[in-house]
């Protein structure tokens, strides 16, 4: 796996981990090392898919599923678009998480949804149909990003603050707001 996608996967991780860690002090029942795993893995296929033209989301779960790591599988599948419709279901789960991390880390800083959605208009908005879908999906995790952050006693700001350590740091809530 090319080192840029491998230090993108390292800081998805973090920052899920870094958000599921808040989410537990806060209540929620999360799996963190389920959350980090799914941030570490969730790209494996994307070179291969660069290659073939295949969805590598579905080929990444595909993968898991021959594997058994069917919880991962299922992470993956989601990191691009979520099965949930978010606007009739608020439920936090380690899929929204990883889904969440990746749209925040642009290659391997983490910046805000609007720079983030730039970035992939650019990168993926070739045609008015995709740059719509890119609308869409911007506004959907907007959404998400206020459903998570209503629960913590941070703002989504906070997550910038990661950006100091290495991608590959484990980060925990204390490290930062001491």
């Amino acid at each position: 796996m090319p080192e840029h996608i491998v230090s993108h996967s390292l800081r998805v991780a973090q920052v899920g981990v870094f958000i599921s860690s808040y989410l537990k002090m806060s209540g929620e029942d999360l799996d963190i090392g389920l959350v980090e795993a799914g941030g570490l893995l969730h790209d494996i296929t994307k070179m291969d898919s660069i290659n073939t033209g295949e969805n590598h989301a579905l080929s990444a779960f595909r993968l898991f599923q021959i594997l058994g790591y069917n919880e991962v599988a299922d992470i993956v599948r989601q990191h691009v678009r979520l099965d949930q419709d978010i606007r009739y279901d608020s439920h936090i789960n380690e899929a929204l998480i990883v889904n969440y991390a990746d749209k925040r880390v642009k290659h391997c800083t983490i910046v805000t949804l609007s720079e983030r959605f730039e970035d992939l208009l650019i990168r993926y908005g070739t045609t008015p149909e995709r740059r719509e879908m890119i609308r869409r999906l911007y506004d959907e995790v907007t959404e998400i990003e206020f459903n998570i952050f209503k629960k913590l006693d941070i703002g989504f700001t906070s997550l910038n603050d990661l950006n100091v350590f290495e991608p590959a740091a484990i980060v925990r809530p204390e490290d930062i707001h001491k």
